[in-house]
């Protein structure tokens, strides 16, 4: 295996650089939308960075559970003595053509982490809807251990870091305690709520959403990924917020109150504001923008792929001329269920149409779907990929398919949908009709999709969709003449600048600056 170079005996101009410690948990393998996301962020860094558009630099601090193998990683022998002194392991490896460092090692008293998180911040963090297991030994190891690498890099190293930037729930504490440990302003980004992940009804007990709570309480700049989920998360989460500054009061102090009184009317403030593009929304305190999509990647689908895709659906379920496509989790908030209950209950209407679905089922799950084909009698018309679709495979796929059926009755941003507008990008540059992406309107898939324009929004209510409202959706959306207007429009629609990746890193790097200016604002009061 190839050293990789640690960063530190790069050219003087790349050590001088300031950091941004970047913290994010599910990077160690390439599945989920953290990884995907972090990586194509960490593409467009490094090409800033060559190009000197930024000279803040991402330090990128990831997890590695003890019982994953080291894959492509290596130790990262520079940080011996950090290593030996605190019996942790540091590994690297490159992702988004960009070196990360993965943490590795026990929390020496558990009980005291859990304690400090609930005097300090109010989070419950014993409590969680993980397996207690991989809570205890994986995540809660990262929270403790990165900040105090990170304030290593920054006494022993001498780095600089201008701000933390935490990624999900499943790093936030680590972002509270390196915020206060290197003195330094703090964001947090939230992926996916917990309110929506739990359709509404979730745990307030349960660390995952007191974790969000404390972030609009800690974080120096918080941010959605879509102006709707921003909104969102700021309706359901603020009466938590407003109850756990009163439960903090006496902890914090009067000088905090006071402060988070304040900090409160900001973030409420944004919710009397529209973008003027309907993508990007930052405000004082809290914002929103959209995730992107690289369209280099689908600039090398041809013809022939998309030919090759269309065979494969063909032979998946011969006899049938248009094909549905799902691909996604099983899960609830998915809809898969209402889509095969709208595909079944008007099976008339669909008899040259065969509905395929890409899913990485368990054996369980598999069996349970299939045999819910077959009480549904759709079971010859629906072909189940059972397997995690490698990149060119999906976009095959997705090209070849006349609908992409997304019906999610939650989903914060849907980059999936992204991916049916640049399928009918690169189906157009070759001179063939995309697939129509026919969306639940929810978060930002409502944000992406312009119904009847780029694709097709299905309306959703207390968390559910009216499979008739996506069978007459579905209906239209196969439509061949409306089906070519469509494609058209929805390659035009995924060219939009708030998609780019290089313009996403130009609105997180204004995030930055906010975060610190709130961060010194915040100095002032306490």
């Amino acid at each position: 295996m190839v050293a990789l170079s640690s960063g530190f005996d790069r050219n003087e101009e790349k050590v001088i650089r300031i950091k941004a410690l970047f913290l994010v948990t599910e990077l160690y393998e390439p599945a989920g939308g953290l990884h995907r996301y972090t990586t194509n962020l960490l593409s467009a860094w490094e090409k800033a960075l060559e190009e000197n558009k930024t000279k803040i630099d991402p330090l990128v601090l990831s997890v590695k559970s003890p019982d994953q193998p080291k894959k492509d990683l290596e130790v990262a022998e520079e940080f011996s003595d950090f290593m030996e002194e605190n019996d942790v392991k540091i590994f690297k490896g490159e992702r988004g053509s960009h070196l990360c460092y993965f943490l590795e090692g026990e929390v020496p008293d558990i009980e005291k982490l859990h304690w400090e998180l609930w005097n300090r911040y109010g989070i419950d963090s014993s409590k969680t809807s993980k397996g207690l297991e991989w809570y205890n030994d994986t995540l809660s190891s990262f929270w403790y251990w990165a900040p105090r690498f990170a304030e290593y890099l920054k006494e022993e190293k001498g780095m600089e870091f201008k701000c933390i930037d935490a990624q999900d729930w499943l790093a936030f504490p680590g972002g509270f305690l390196a915020g206060e440990m290197l003195n330094t302003p703090l964001v947090c980004r939230i992926h996916s709520g917990e309110y929506g992940r739990s359709i509404g009804n979730p745990d307030e007990g349960d660390a995952p959403i007191q974790i969000e709570t404390a972030a609009l309480a800690f974080a120096d700049y918080v941010q959605g990924v879509s102006v709707s989920e921003t909104a969102f998360q700021i309706t359901h989460l603020m009466p938590l917020k407003e109850r756990m500054d009163e439960e903090l009061r006496e902890r914090r102090g009067e000088d905090w109150y006071r402060y988070q009184k304040l900090r409160n009317e900001k973030i409420k403030s944004f919710l009397l504001y529209e973008s003027e593009s309907k993508m990007t929304l930052l405000k004082d305190v809290i914002g929103g923008m959209p995730n992107g999509i690289d369209l280099d990647d689908w600039e090398s689908v041809d013809k022939e792929d998309i030919e090759r895709g269309k065979k494969r659906l063909e032979d998946f379920l011969p006899g049938k001329e248009k094909f549905i496509f799902f691909i996604g989790r099983t899960s609830y908030r998915k809809g898969l269920d209402f889509l095969l209950k709208a595909f079944s209950e008007h099976r008339e209407s669909y008899d040259e149409t065969g509905l395929v679905i890409a899913s990485s089922m368990d054996s369980d799950t598999y069996r349970e779907y299939k045999g819910k084909l077959e009480e549904l009698g759709i079971g010859d018309d629906t072909q189940i990929l059972n397997k995690w679709l490698e990149p060119v495979e999906k976009k095959r796929f997705m090209c070849a398919s006349d609908v992409i059926a997304l019906p999610s009755v939650y989903e914060p941003f849907g980059i999936v949908a992204l991916e049916g507008l640049a399928a009918d990008y690169a189906a157009e540059k070759n001179g063939m009709t995309g697939p129509v992406t026919v969306v639940g309107n929810t978060g930002g898939m409502a944000e992406i999709i312009k119904s009847g324009i780029n694709g097709f929004e299905v309306p959703i209510q207390n968390f559910t969709i009216d499979h008739d409202m996506l069978h007459r959706a579905l209906q239209k959306a196969l439509d061949n003449k409306r089906r070519e207007k469509i494609s058209k429009k929805g390659a035009e629609r995924v060219q939009d600048k708030h998609f780019r990746w290089g313009y996403i890193l130009e609105k997180i790097l204004e995030v930055y600056g906010k975060a610190e200016k709130n961060w010194k604002e915040k100095l002032k009061h306490l």
